[in-house]
C-alpha cells in the first residue's frame, strides 16, 4: 500500500508541474519537474524511497524509445542515415572516451571502467528537452531532424556501453578485442531482434484489424505492452533490448498507414494515450532528481566535504568538453551533413553544439545502475548521479540563455483572436446553409444547437455575471411553467419534474460550493418563509403538486415512460422563453457576451438531450446525424474556398481543419451513443 501511495504522489507532484509550467511557459518544464522533487524530498515517507534500477529501464527506457521510434520518420532517418549513425554512433564513443579519461586524469581513485560509465550515462541527448527549450524559437528543420535522429540512437549506444563499463567494473578486467565483438553482438543483435518482434507484432494488429478486434480496450493496451514484452525477451536472449524497442518502434512507425485502417476514434485514443504516458514518465524522472538530489548531496558532504565542489566543477568541465566536440565534429564535416551550405554550417554548428541537451535518458541511465558490486555498495554511484544531474542542468540552463540570442523568434502565422473570428464566420456559414435547405426539418434546430457549440468563448469569464444571468434563466423558466400549469397546458407532476430538471441545472452550472447553498436557500427555505402573495400563490400549487404525486405515486411508476416523452413538449416554451431573453441580453449587453453564450450552450445543450431522448420520431437520429454530416462538409468547403482566396492563411486553415476533424467525431460519437 505504501508503495503505491508513493507512486500516487509523483504522479500528483507531475501534474502539478504541468499546471504551473502552464502559468509559467517561460520556464523549462523540467525545472519546475525538478523543483516538485525537492518539494516531495521533505515528506517523510521519501526519507528512504529507492526505485529499483531494472524499474528504470523496463518501465521508463523501453517505453520512451518505443514511442521515439514510433514517431520517427523513415524516409528522413534513411535519408540522413550516414549523419546519424555519424553523431550517434562514432561521437557518442570518442565522447565517451574522453570524458573518461579526463574524469580518472581529475578523480584518480575512480576505477576507468566508472569513468567510462559515467561517459555512457551523460552522452545522450534530449530532442525533447530541446523542443521544449526552443518552443518559442525558429530552429532550422534540417538540425531539428538531425538532433532526433541522432538521439534516437546514441541513447541506445550509451546503454550499450554503460552495461560493458559495468561489466569490466564487475570483472575487473576489459579486453578491446573482447569489448568491440560485445559491442556488435549486442548492438546489431538488438537491431535483428527487434525487427523480428517488430515485424510479428506489426502482424498481429493487422491481423486484429481484419477480424475487427479493432476496439481502444483491445488495441491501446496491446500497443502498450509491446515494449515491455520486446524488450524482457531481447535481454533474455542477452541482445540489446532498448535498441530492439527502438527498432520495433520503427517498424511500427513505418506500418502507420496501413495501421490507420483502424477508427479514427482509436487513433484518437491512441496518440493522446501515448502523449500523456510519454509524458508523465518524463515528469517523473525529473521529480525523481528533485526528489534524490537532497540526499545525493547529504551522502556526498558525509563522504567529503570538499567532493561536492569538486564534482560540480567536474561535470561543468564535462559538459563544456562535450558541448565542443559536437561543434567540432559538425563544423569539420565528420558528421558529414550535406544539406548545409558553407554559409549555414557555422552557425548550425553552434546551434547543434548548445542543443546537446541532457534529459530523460541520461538521468534514468544514472538510476539505473546497480546498487551492489559483487556484494558490495556501488562505488561512487552517488557521485556518478551528481555529476549526470549537474550536466543536465547546465545543459538545460546553457541552451535557455544562449539559443534565443542566435535564433529567431517564432511568429506564430495566425493569433487566437483570428482563429476564433474565423471559426465563428465557418459556423455562421453553415448554419445559414442548414437553415436555407432544410428550414422544415424538425432536427434542424438541434443541429444548429451543436453547431452553435464550435465557437470560442475567449477571455475570462465574470462569475459574478454568470450566476445572475442563471438565476434570471431559472426565474423565466419558473414563471412560464407557473403560467402554463394556471392555463392548464401541463398538469402539476410535468411542471414538478420540469423544475426539478431546470434546478438541477442551474445547481450543476454554479461555481462554487457557496453559491450552490445561497441557491437551495433562496429557492428552498426563504421562499418557504416568504410573506409575499406570489410566493403563497407559488408554495399552494406546489404542495398541490406534491400531494397529487403521494397519491398517484403508483400511477406514476406506470406511466413514466410516457411522462418523460411529454418533457420535451413542456420544455419547448420555457427553453424558447430563455432563447429568447439570451439574444436580447447579447445585443443590449456586448459586455457580457461570453457569459451569455456559455449559459446559451448549456441551455442548448440540455434541450438538445431532452429532444433527443424524447423524440418520438424513429427518423430522428438517422435526420440529425445527415444534417450534421452536411454541415460539416459546408464548413470544410467553407474553409477550402477562403484558403485558395488566401483569405485564410494555410496555417489558419489547418487548424480549423483539424478541428472540424475532431468535432465531427465527438459530436456524431455522444449521438450515437446516447
Amino acid at each position: 500500500m505504501e508503495t503505491v501511495f508513493l507512486i500516487l504522489l509523483l504522479l500528483a507532484a507531475v501534474v502539478v508541474a504541468n499546471i504551473v509550467s502552464w502559468r509559467f511557459d517561460n520556464i523549462p518544464i523540467a525545472f519546475i519537474q525538478i523543483a516538485a522533487g525537492l518539494v516531495l524530498s521533505f515528506i517523510p515517507i521519501y526519507k528512504h524511497f529507492e526505485l529499483e534500477p531494472e524499474v528504470f529501464l523496463l518501465v521508463i527506457i523501453s517505453v520512451l524509445m518505443f514511442n521515439d521510434g514510433q514517431n520517427t520518420s523513415l524516409s528522413r532517418l534513411t535519408h540522413q542515415f550516414g549523419t546519424t549513425f555519424s553523431l550517434s554512433v562514432e561521437l557518442a564513443i570518442i565522447s565517451i572516451l574522453i570524458v573518461g579519461f579526463t574524469t580518472h586524469l581529475i578523480i584518480p581513485s575512480m576505477p576507468l571502467a566508472l569513468t567510462f560509465a559515467l561517459g555512457a550515462i551523460i552522452t545522450p541527448t534530449d530532442a525533447v528537452a530541446v523542443s521544449s527549450i526552443t518552443s518559442n524559437m525558429l530552429v532550422p528543420k534540417e538540425v531539428m531532424g538531425t538532433l532526433e535522429n541522432e538521439s534516437l540512437f546514441n541513447d541506445a549506444s550509451g546503454i550499450v556501453a554503460l552495461n560493458l563499463a559495468i561489466a569490466a567494473a564487475v570483472t575487473g578486467q576489459f579486453s578491446v578485442m573482447d569489448g568491440i565483438g560485445n559491442f556488435v553482438y549486442v548492438f546489431f543483435g538488438g537491431i535483428l531482434v527487434g525487427g523480428i518482434l517488430g515485424a510479428i507484432i506489426v502482424a498481429i494488429r493487422l491481423r486484429l484489424i481484419n477480424m475487427h478486434v479493432d476496439t481502444p480496450s483491445v488495441m491501446v493496451p496491446f500497443t502498450l505492452l509491446t515494449p515491455f514484452v520486446v524488450y524482457l525477451i531481447a535481454e533474455a536472449i542477452g541482445v540489446s533490448g532498448i535498441l530492439a524497442v527502438v527498432v520495433t518502434g520503427l517498424i511500427h512507425g513505418i506500418q502507420q498507414n496501413r495501421l490507420r485502417l483502424t477508427s479514427s476514434r482509436l487513433q484518437i485514443v491512441m496518440n493522446s494515450t501515448w502523449q500523456v504516458v510519454s509524458s508523465i514518465l518524463n515528469g517523473i524522472v525529473f521529480v525523481l532528481l528533485g526528489l534524490s538530489l537532497p540526499s545525493v548531496i547529504i551522502n556526498l558532504h558525509k563522504h567529503d566535504t570538499s567532493s561536492v565542489f569538486i564534482l560540480l566543477g567536474v561535470g561543468i568541465l564535462l559538459y563544456l568538453i562535450m558541448t565542443v566536440l559536437r561543434y567540432l565534429w559538425t563544423n569539420w564535416d565528420f558528421a558529414r551533413i550535406r544539406a548545409w551550405d558553407r554559409k549555414e554550417k557555422h552557425a548550425n554548428s553552434i546551434v547543434m553544439a548548445y542543443s546537446g541537451v541532457h534529459g530523460t535518458i541520461t538521468l534514468a541511465m544514472a538510476f539505473s545502475l546497480p546498487l551492489t558490486l559483487n556484494g558490495q555498495p556501488f562505488p561512487y554511484r552517488t557521485d556518478i548521479i551528481f555529476v549526470a544531474t549537474v550536466v543536465i542542468l547546465t545543459s538545460l540552463i546553457v541552451p535557455t540563455l544562449a539559443l534565443p540570442l542566435l535564433l529567431p523568434k517564432a511568429v506564430s502565422k495566425y493569433s487566437e483572436e483570428e482563429l476564433a473570428k474565423a471559426k465563428g464566420q465557418m459556423v455562421d456559414d453553415a448554419i445559414v446553409s442548414i437553415q436555407t435547405r432544410h428550414e422544415k426539418n424538425t432536427s434542424t434546430s438541434q443541429v444548429i444547437n451543436i453547431l452553435d457549440g464550435q465557437r470560442t468563448i475567449e477571455g475570462h469569464i465574470d462569475k459574478a455575471k454568470l450566476n445572475i444571468i442563471f438565476d434570471n434563466c431559472f426565474e423565466l423558466e419558473q414563471q412560464t411553467i407557473l403560467e402554463m400549469l394556471k392555463n392548464e397546458e401541463i398538469t402539476p407532476l410535468n411542471a414538478n419534474l420540469y423544475m426539478r430538471v431546470a434546478r438541477r441545472t442551474i445547481i450543476q452550472y454554479q461555481q462554487s460550493a457557496w453559491q450552490r447553498f445561497i441557491l437551495v436557500v433562496r429557492f428552498g427555505i426563504l421562499e418557504k418563509f416568504s410573506p409575499s402573495k406570489e410566493a403563497r400563490r407559488r408554495r399552494k400549487i406546489f404542495h398541490q403538486m406534491k400531494h397529487q404525486q403521494a397519491d398517484n405515486r403508483a400511477d406514476m411508476i406506470a406511466k413514466n415512460k410516457k411522462m418523460w416523452r411529454q418533457m420535451a413538449v413542456t420544455e419547448k416554451k420555457p427553453f424558447e422563453k430563455v432563447t429568447s431573453y439570451l439574444n436580447q441580453s447579447l445585443v443590449n449587453d456586448k459586455e457580457k457576451s461570453r457569459e451569455i453564450n456559455l449559459v446559451r450552450r448549456a441551455y442548448d445543450e440540455r434541450h438538445r438531450r431532452l429532444t433527443r431522448t424524447f423524440n418520438e420520431n424513429e427518423n430522428f437520429e438517422n435526420d440529425q446525424n445527415e444534417l450534421l454530416i452536411e454541415a460539416f462538409q459546408q464548413e470544410n468547403t467553407y474553409i477550402q474556398s477562403k484558403v485558395a482566396t488566401k483569405e485564410f492563411s494555410t496555417e489558419l486553415g489547418s487548424a480549423l481543419y483539424e478541428q472540424i476533424s475532431t468535432d465531427q467525431l465527438v459530436y456524431l460519437q455522444s449521438l450515437n451513443e446516447e
